[in-house]
């Protein structure tokens, strides 16, 4: 790769991450994202890292989301039954898997620390590939890691929602999700009333979405397959957010004290962070889950209305 991956304006280079942008980017023109690349991804690809899911059409039904099985599924299939169903793939650390897409990664690293020095960029500690049917959706929900989404193929829109505001994330579900105990993943609740305070884009291929450290959002495809890589942001800000969330969270579980304060910086939250890494030393945090077990209800099937059938059938 010779030429730059980013394509930004002096606003987006100034902007990037800190308030809901879009920005272009020339990853697209790489020879990644065909069908044939794809299909030849899918059939190698570590299946204990391929997720699958499907959806209904009610963005304030998400229990309409399940896992669907596609473990002895073949590559061609499975991108058949993407393109013809309601599905939505998540091919995890696919910079592990490919070398080009670590590549990739490597190159977005030093490109954002060479243009966005506001974003106070580490590394980039994980690429996930996203192909997901033309009327797939991703119903709303916030990460713990700080995020943007590189845009390659089809049409899709989103919906950023103001960070670290109680009216959209409760400060316990945060708190939960940081310490990797939430219920429901990364999903929280939702009302339509949310959309008012929404600012909405429409992505096409060759643009990045970014948004500040836990903003909310949701996701609707417009029509077409679609192809996205979304990549994590290690910065000592979003570090420094982990761990006062995390503190918050055993004050109040282990300890039984609500610890209401989210400031990042101050004695306060300097000795917040110092009590989580002794705590953490010391094996007093509450443990994490092990990796969640979906049923397997639900398989893969090319020939079907869905791109899915129930096991067994």
């Amino acid at each position: 790769m010779t030429q730059g991956l980013l394509d930004f304006t002096a606003s987006a280079r100034a902007e990037f991450a800190s308030r809901p942008l879009v920005s272009r980017h020339r990853i697209d023109r790489l020879d990644l994202f065909s069908d044939d690349e794809l299909i030849r991804l899918l059939e190698s690809y570590p299946r204990e890292r391929l997720q699958a899911f499907t959806m209904g059409t009610d963005r304030c039904q998400r229990d309409d989301w399940h896992f669907v099985d596609v473990a002895d599924a073949a590559g061609k299939d499975i991108l058949a039954a993407t393109l013809r169903g309601r599905l939505w793939l998540n091919l995890l650390r696919v910079d592990l898997a490919d070398r080009r897409y670590a590549e990739v990664l490597q190159q977005l690293t030093t490109e954002l620390k060479e243009q966005c020095p506001k974003l106070g960029l580490h590394s980039i500690n994980f690429g996930t590939l996203l192909i997901s049917s033309p009327q797939a959706m991703v119903y709303y929900h916030f990460d713990s890691s700080h995020q943007a989404l590189w845009h390659m193929r089809g049409r899709k829109r989103i919906w950023l929602y103001p960070a670290c505001d109680e009216r959209f994330a409760s400060q316990e579900i945060m708190e939960e999700i940081f310490a990797g105990t939430y219920d429901y993943d990364e999903e929280i609740p939702y009302s339509p009333d949310f959309d008012q305070h929404a600012q909405v884009f429409d992505l096409s291929p060759g643009e990045v979405v970014s948004w500040p450290h836990n903003a909310p959002h949701r996701i609707e495809n417009l029509g077409t397959l679609n192809v996205s890589l979304s990549t994590g942001f290690v910065t000592e800000a979003a570090e420094r957010r982990h761990q006062i969330y995390v503190a918050n969270q055993f004050f109040r579980r282990r300890l039984g004290i609500r610890a209401r304060s989210t400031r990042e910086t101050g004695l306060t939250a300097s000795g917040k962070s110092l009590l989580y890494r002794v705590c953490r030393r010391a094996g007093l945090l509450t443990k994490k889950p092990g990796r969640h077990d979906y049923p397997r209800t639900l398989r893969v099937d090319p020939g079907a209305p869905l791109g899915f059938t129930r096991v067994g059938t």
